[in-house]
């Protein structure tokens, strides 16, 4: 199958956030079973360059180019372009950042040059390009957002201005989100919460819509020898606001009750970018890390890995990479989304409430035979169902989905 692919950044194999890391699971996987053209862009994040360099060695790509100008008259002209198209009120500002108008030229080009089966586009800055006309499109939405009412909290009146930008930023993604899912054959979601997000928003697109949870290059299985007892592991990019509040919670609210049944346990927090008030819970029993260049030397040291996640939609990559290491995790009902639609529970520790998450977190810390137990299996589970390879299968299923619906029945 010919599959034209369209991401918003460059799938990289060690990329800061989880969209670099899944891409780079879904190209991999994909490329093995498919001729795969990937349309992506570099902007100015670290590794994207170097990331680019790897893909055109690897295979086909096409690249636009966001980065931002030197100072300038280009750069004047950036902005003023960034802000022309975010105040026509049509989209969120997001999109505006990563929808590089040079995309459509690249877009444009290889239709009049060829003919693809089918068109798989990455997120929801990419959903407002047009595709060629006649070929079955298929839209992954990473993360469908609910309508919420207005914060009037704003803080001091110095944050008043950024308080009303990102107020009216948030109002424009309902209608946004809906009118992308009706522009596509097929929609892809991570999990069923947002499937049944879709369904609330837009009863209509609901038949077209898929869950199929995404996957993972596996990392190397930590060696249980290389554990440090006591070691309670958070890991989270803190530009994504549910992070910042799960981090917050868990050192504040969960880890004093651990500690109370376990005084030597340590909390370690590693993440990109962490805010001023992430940054002050480091303490005698907290730990933080930022910008660390590889997270896998953390999960090789922690005993128990934690993602008390409870906002947001989506799937979570920490969770996933937690148990392709072959570690234990302890999470909530919000954070097995995307590990649940298989036939057969997630193995991971699952609890509510700050009560529960402690005690249960407790009680690995002081079980290793249990701990490791638990660890293996989700190793094992990551491999059955997050690889490349299972994966790309599904995703070959729903775009044979696609493709049928688009030629219809066949004539005898």
């Amino acid at each position: 199958m010919r599959v034209l692919l369209v991401a918003p950044v460059p799938p990289q194999a060690d990329g800061a956030g989880a969209i670099p890391l899944l891409l780079h699971a879904e190209l991999l996987g994909l490329r093995r079973r498919h001729e795969v053209t990937l349309v992506t862009a570099v902007g100015d994040e670290p590794g994207e360059e170097e990331a680019v360099r790897r893909l055109r060695a690897e295979g086909e790509v096409h690249v636009a180019d966001r980065r931002r100008p030197p100072p300038g008259l280009r750069r004047r002209r950036r902005q003023l372009r960034l802000a022309a198209t975010w105040a026509r009120g049509r989209w969120p500002w997001r999109t505006v950042w990563f929808a590089a108008p040079e995309i459509q030229r690249v877009l444009d080009r290889l239709a009049a040059e060829r003919r693809f089966d089918v068109v798989a586009v990455e997120d929801s800055a990419m959903s407002v390009f047009r595709y060629p006309l006649g070929i079955p499109t298929v839209f992954t939405h990473h993360e469908v957002l609910r309508p919420r009412p207005v914060d009037w909290h704003a803080g001091p009146p110095s944050r008043w201005p950024g308080w009303a930008f990102e107020e009216l930023d948030w109002r424009r993604w309902q209608g946004f989100q809906v009118d992308a899912w009706r522009r596509f054959d097929r929609v892809q979601v991570f999990s069923r919460r947002d499937a049944d997000t879709v369904a609330d928003l837009a009863p209509d697109v609901a038949p077209k819509v898929r869950v199929d949870p995404f996957g993972l290059v596996l990392p190397p299985r930590a060696n249980p020898a290389s554990e440090v007892p006591g070691t309670v592991l958070f890991v989270g990019n803190f530009a994504h606001p549910p992070n910042r509040d799960a981090a917050i919670w868990l050192a504040r609210e969960i880890m004093p009750a651990v500690l109370e049944r376990n005084p030597k346990a340590r909390l370690r927090i590693v993440g990109a970018a962490p805010p001023p008030e992430v940054r002050e819970l480091a303490g005698a029993h907290v730990e933080l890390v930022a910008d660390a260049p590889s997270v896998l030397p953390y999960l090789e040291e922690a005993a128990v890995v934690m993602a008390p996640v409870r906002t947001g939609g989506g799937m979570r990559m920490k969770v996933l990479e937690a148990m392709a290491a072959g570690k234990a995790v302890v999470t909530t009902a919000r954070g097995c989304e995307g590990y649940t639609g298989f036939g057969e529970e997630p193995p991971l520790a699952v609890a509510d409430g700050e009560a529960q998450i402690a005690s249960t977190t407790a009680a690995l810390l002081e079980d290793d035979e249990r701990r490791f137990r638990l660890g293996e299996r989700a190793r094992a589970f990551a491999e059955r169902h997050h690889s490349p390879e299972a994966w790309a299968e599904r995703l070959t299923a729903v775009y044979e989905e696609a493709r049928a619906e688009r030629e219809g029945p066949r004539g005898g």
